[in-house]
């Protein structure tokens, strides 16, 4: 049980000063530039020095520690193991109190649910671990990683515990069945950050389900690879962070057609079928300053995405040669009147001076990754 993993050690078994001293030396924990609160006025009454162990730190201080401990929130650390913040309430029941009672130990949580039934399923666990990590964390905003690609049938519980606590949500990172999905309602005053993709294709899905409106501070959106733009429709209006893992040419278009605050965005195009409608054009983004391109086989029509761009402020360029031309490129450099700081190429076949005529005040090219400054 969950429960008793957090129990400290029996007084029979637990370590001595010493070596509790070792164990926390081998954590790499440093506390050599660190003081006892009016330690000063003791020293010089003594007339030595005064012995020194964690214990004696304040509460707060030590709290602190245990928070540098672990990874950088909003990353998560592991759930279990030497870098967990379960280890913490293993030492002492000193240390137990102390981690117990900090719900920034609690604010993140990565968890992966087991596709396979058997001994080995260890879901019911992870489930009760959720759970307590929702409840330790209090009122601190959350950082969320759920992985599964399993049935729905496995997943909904998790997705409604963390559902649960959803106006908490900050970070959200979600690869789960599409229908799981669906559950994602209710207020999300703090969401900033978003991963998301369903692990299955639903081409059945005619009408896409609207999902994250009540996310007003939502600015970044990372699309996993098996998102289909039909099937969802996110609040792009509002943001500015856009990274996708595949899309079709004409999803790409349809997407930026709605982000018109765009600032920085990463598309990974994958080709579709020839006679796929890619227009009308996408009205201009004013304030798209990096755009990246790339693409999944040599077939993808970068070129076709391009000519439907218009981006005044665009300052950095990353493409794939083998799907783009260098009139693609000149027409959207004398489409977009841009002032372009800096081209990336990859997989480039061309010299650096056919890009050179066509930006010509560029101050870098780089070419598969060989740099040429103007």
């Amino acid at each position: 049980m969950l429960s008793d993993s957090l129990q400290p050690q029996p007084e029979s078994t637990k370590p001595n000063q010493a070596v509790g001293e070792a164990e926390i030396a081998d954590l790499g924990v440093n506390f050599s530039g660190l003081q006892v609160k009016d330690a000063s006025p003791r020293l010089e009454a003594e007339g030595g020095e005064l012995p020194f162990t964690i214990q004696a730190l304040p509460l707060e201080l030590i709290a602190e520690i245990f928070v540098a401990f672990l990874s950088p929130f909003p990353e998560s650390s592991p759930s279990s193991g030497i870098l967990s913040p379960i280890l913490l309430c293993r030492i002492c029941r000193r240390w137990r109190e102390i981690a117990l009672s900090t719900p920034t130990l609690w604010r993140a949580i990565s968890l992966v649910v087991d596709d396979f039934d058997g001994p080995d399923n260890h879901n019911a666990e992870k489930l009760e671990l959720l759970g307590y990590w929702m409840q330790r964390s209090r009122t601190q905003p959350l950082s969320l990683k759920l992985a599964s690609s399993t049935s729905s049938q496995v997943v909904v519980p998790f997705i409604e515990a963390i559902v649960a606590h959803c106006h908490r949500w900050e970070y959200l990172d979600l690869l789960v069945p599409f229908d799981c999905l669906l559950l994602l309602q209710g207020e999300m005053p703090l969401l900033r950050e978003l991963t998301v993709g369903p692990v299955d294709l639903r081409h059945d899905i005619t009408r896409g389900v609207k999902l994250f409106g009540n996310a007003p501070q939502l600015w970044h959106i990372t699309l996993r690879s098996c998102f289909l733009n039909s099937t969802l429709r996110f609040p792009w209006s509002q943001i500015t962070h856009l990274d996708a893992h595949c899309l079709y040419e004409h999803e790409c278009t349809d997407i930026l057609r709605e982000t018109p605050l765009l600032v920085a965005c990463t598309l990974c195009v994958c080709c579709s079928d020839d006679d796929m409608v890619v227009g009308p054009a996408v009205p201009v983004l004013p304030q798209l300053q990096t755009l990246i391109l790339l693409s999944q086989d040599l077939d993808v029509r970068l070129w076709l995405v391009l000519d439907y761009l218009t981006l005044p402020a665009l300052q950095t360029l990353e493409v794939a040669e083998p799907c783009i031309t260098l009139v693609s490129l000149a027409t959207l450099a004398e489409r977009s009147k841009c002032h372009l700081n800096e081209l990336l190429v990859t997989e480039a076949t061309r010299v650096e001076s056919a890009y050179r005529d066509v930006f010509p005040g560029i101050q870098t090219i780089r070419l598969d990754g060989r740099m040429m400054q103007d």
